[in-house]
């Protein structure tokens, strides 16, 4: 059951991204929207820089300014994820914290369902929209909370035909086991064409783990259910074979060891380079 949602916001269009997912969600979930702003105070001590000798009365001035300009940017934020949210007609309620905000964001996510953000960031206040940004991967591998991280520019041709085909790599493990659990709670089965992968020496084994995870998609009315057997390294197969085919990838990670091992590690990280794919990673 999906109730909460945080939505880091930033001034880059990975939040008008992400809002827009949000509100997707949201609305199929009745959930309530959260848009959380943090005021960078150590990005605004930073760009004052260190106060000579007798300079301390210029220093303050300046810092006043720099704040003065990161609320004013928060506030067209706040504007900004309001006026969708009322388009969309979702619930939906504003939050503002200070302090560091990657850390400030990973608290706040302890009480959501899930956290919906760029597959980078850009909430430091001396960022503008040119910058490259920051990886996503710092929240994977300190939150416990599941992350769906969107692309710069979202390309979902289901939102339009119904049709979102989720790609699914999968080998029974615990962190393989969670995505697949996180996928059938927040995922649209209406909308939604998933594609279970494995890689694995034997055949038999795999596709018996295969039906059960298919069976347990099916129970949450997930239909037309696609099973791929490979013995092909997993990695490999999804960049090579099913990565064009893919609207978004679930992967799974750890919460305690950050990125996890049989494909979320250098897939994921292949995933946030090439900031085309939604990634939902289900901690």
């Amino acid at each position: 059951m999906v109730k909460s949602i945080l939505i880091p916001l930033d001034p880059s269009p990975y939040t008008d991204a992400a809002i827009q997912i949000g509100c997707l969600m949201a609305k199929y979930h009745s959930a309530q929207l959260t848009g959380l702003v943090v005021l960078d105070i150590p990005g605004i001590e930073k760009s004052v820089g260190p106060v000579p000798m007798g300079g301390q009365y210029y220093a303050e001035r300046l810092e006043e300014k720099h704040r003065k300009i990161a609320q004013d940017r928060i506030d067209q934020l706040l504007d900004k994820f309001r006026e969708k949210c009322e388009e969309a007609g979702v619930d939906h309620k504003e939050a503002q914290n200070q302090g560091s905000p990657s850390e400030a964001i990973i608290h706040e996510a302890i009480y959501y369902d899930m956290i919906i953000g760029g597959l980078r960031t850009h909430y430091h206040f001396d960022m503008d929209n040119d910058d490259e940004g920051e990886s996503l991967e710092k929240f994977l591998s300190e939150s416990i909370t599941p992350i769906y991280g969107v692309p710069k520019e979202l390309n979902l041709p289901g939102l339009s035909d119904g049709q979102i085909k989720a790609l699914i790599p999968f080998n029974a493990s615990l962190p393989s086991a969670r995505a697949l659990q996180r996928f059938a709670q927040f995922m649209i089965p209406e909308m939604t064409l998933p594609r279970l992968v494995m890689s694995s020496v034997d055949e038999e084994v795999a596709k018996a783990a295969l039906d059960h995870a298919k069976n347990y998609l099916e129970l949450h009315g997930f239909k037309n259910i696609m099973t791929d057997y490979t013995d092909m390294e997993i990695k490999r197969a999804c960049k090579e074979k099913f990565l064009d085919w893919a609207d978004v990838v679930v992967v799974g990670a750890h919460s305690k060891r950050g990125i996890f091992d049989f494909m979320v590690g250098s897939l994921t990280k292949h995933l946030i380079k090439l900031d085309k794919i939604p990634v939902l990673v289900g901690q």
